[in-house]
């Protein structure tokens, strides 16, 4: 008897524990929902931007790059954002703000490409 109860008080502590440990956090933060899930806003190319492309600057933009962009579809790119990918040195072209921003994809050559996360044609 005296046994059937030490395995009923482990097993009642070793439960205590498993609940307390889904609850701790060993970094003391508590993560907000927007680092748990992209918002809904969130365009899926954001998450190559910080670790697969630097900023660019307007003056830095490549002739054959600025040739294409003279296109009427890539009105306003001066005033928007380019950056060019640490692997395959295209670029990307973000264009306009909060729900109209646009993104097109070039090669390193100035040729418009598609998206490299989807698998849609530009």
């Amino acid at each position: 008897m005296k046994k059937l109860m030490l395995l009923f008080a482990g097993m009642l502590m070793l439960g205590i524990v498993a609940v307390n440990a889904q609850q701790v956090d060993t970094t003391g933060v508590t993560p907000s929902p927007q680092q748990e899930q992209p918002s809904a806003t969130q365009q899926p190319s954001d998450q190559y931007i910080q670790k697969d492309y630097d900023v660019v600057k307007s003056a830095d933009v490549p002739a054959s790059l600025r040739t294409t962009l003279k296109g009427s579809e890539y009105t306003g790119w001066e005033s928007g954002s380019v950056y060019r990918n640490k692997t395959t040195n295209g670029y990307m072209v973000r264009i306009g703000s909060g729900d109209q921003t646009k993104n097109y994809y070039f090669d390193k050559g100035g040729k418009r490409i598609q998206d490299p996360g989807s698998s849609s044609r530009p």
